[in-house]
């Protein structure tokens, strides 16, 4: 740490606001990282907000930090902006702490595995790296969706028709997928009606846009067999519709 931050730092203790500011616009490049990587855990905070949760941070990570304790105070500082920030996006959202810390991790590992073996890594490697069931992976998937996803859009081959037609009492899901809060009742009507498998290809052909060959590499199967597991999910949807009309 340089004699120009220890100044810094020292003057935001005391109380100048300037000072803190100078802080904030230093670290700005580290707060748009955490939120960036955060913001769609949130079902109420948005990324303008989490940056200025990384603001009351930095202020009581000021007055908490002491010289003596040896940690620079750019570590001191990702720690605590990154706990503030988890324990706030649990207070607002359907995520606990513990959860999006996983998530994040989870997310981070696919993401590094891609960039070295140019494909996404099945399941049950994942399962095994982070000592998780694969009912447990596959729920933190489905809080990871939570705010982004929605379920009014086209499906088939036709282009038709749309989730939230096809899925039964769904239709004032939308409103409250508007809200954030919706897809974890949508996908449990969905599992209600489809077989896992059929479930897990409909989610990351539709929720998570993925191609047939991506989706392969990514369940382990043949891109044939990614198709029909397409078309059985898709009929059966629609009968179970049809099925919904009679009655």
């Amino acid at each position: 740490m340089d004699l120009s931050e220890i100044k810094t730092i020292t003057q935001a203790k005391q109380g100048d606001k300037l000072a803190l500011l100078a802080l904030y616009n230093q670290y700005l490049p580290l707060f748009k990282k955490l939120c960036r990587n955060r913001a769609d855990y949130s079902n109420v905070l948005e990324y303008d907000d989490l940056l200025q949760e990384c603001f009351l941070a930095l202020k009581s990570t000021v007055n908490s930090y002491s010289f003596e304790r040896g940690a620079s105070f750019k570590t001191y500082l990702y720690s605590c902006v990154k706990w503030h920030l988890n324990r706030v996006i649990a207070k607002h959202s359907n995520v606990t702490e513990n959860q999006l810390t996983l998530i994040l991790q989870i997310k981070k590992f696919r993401e590094n595995y891609e960039k070295q073996h140019g494909r996404m890594p099945d399941n049950a490697l994942v399962m095994r790296e982070f000592f998780i069931s694969r009912d447990y992976l596959r729920e933190l998937d489905i809080l990871k969706d939570l705010k982004i996803t929605s379920i009014d859009v086209p499906i088939g081959e036709d282009d038709e028709s749309t989730l939230s037609e096809l899925l039964p009492g769904v239709a004032d899901l939308e409103e409250k997928t508007v809200r954030k809060l919706s897809i974890a009742e949508f996908w449990e009507i969905l599992n209600d009606v489809l077989l896992p498998a059929e479930s897990e290809v409909i989610k990351l052909f539709y929720l998570d846009n993925l191609t047939v060959s991506k989706i392969a590499e990514h369940t382990g199967d043949t891109e044939q067999q990614i198709r029909q597991l397409q078309q059985q999910a898709l009929k059966k949807l629609r009968m179970r519709k049809k099925i919904k009309e009679i009655i």
